[in-house]
């Protein structure tokens, strides 16, 4: 909870963290829907409740996640695992879309908090250019390689229904998985 004054007047904000849906429920398969701006009071506090949430579970979180058909998602990178280059490590994307995907791909291991503890190794292109609005609804692109890429990935298939463990990858075990990063 956090408390601020505004004129005289206490005014109590409170943060919640969010309820993960976890698979087989349908929102995961389902397509999300645009976001209009300017943004809503109710859609704000959604993103601040992401945030919260992502910080405290994750390192990417998509509205449909929290039950919410909504095209959002939040990336949180961790600065030891995020790309040196990578300036921005939090960041919100409403309405994203890939517009280019390289040739060349990699192969890395992914989990996802809506499929705990199952984890497969996904090839994946390794680089992208993803087009999408920010909080004040400002348009941004932003080329992403490597993990970057991947955690977008990850959560943009998350607002268009389509699932990892739908992508043919090899399914891990946890044992399998000790030393090596996992997008989650």
């Amino acid at each position: 909870m956090k408390v601020g004054s505004i004129t005289g007047i206490t005014v109590k904000t409170f943060m919640a963290i969010l309820d993960i849906v976890t698979y087989p429920n349908s929102i995961l398969d389902s397509e999300a829907k645009k976001v209009d701006f300017p943004l809503d009071q109710e859609t704000k506090d959604l993103i601040k409740n992401m945030w919260n949430t992502v910080k405290d579970q994750g390192i990417g979180l998509a509205a449909p996640q929290v039950g919410v058909n909504k095209q959002i998602c939040i990336i949180h990178l961790d600065p030891e695992l995020s790309d040196k280059h990578t300036k921005d490590l939090d960041f919100v994307m409403i309405n994203p879309r890939i517009t280019f995907y390289s040739q060349l791909e990699q192969q890395m291991i992914e989990g996802c908090l809506s499929f705990p503890e199952q984890y497969y190794e996904i090839w994946r292109p390794a680089n992208i250019v993803v087009e999408y609005l920010d909080e004040k609804g400002k348009k941004k692109t932003l080329k992403a390689k490597d993990w970057l890429s991947r955690v977008i990935q990850h959560e943009v298939d998350h607002l268009n229904g389509k699932l990892f463990i739908n992508m043919g990858g090899n399914k891990i075990t946890q044992q399998d998985i000790r030393n090596k990063k996992v997008v989650d």
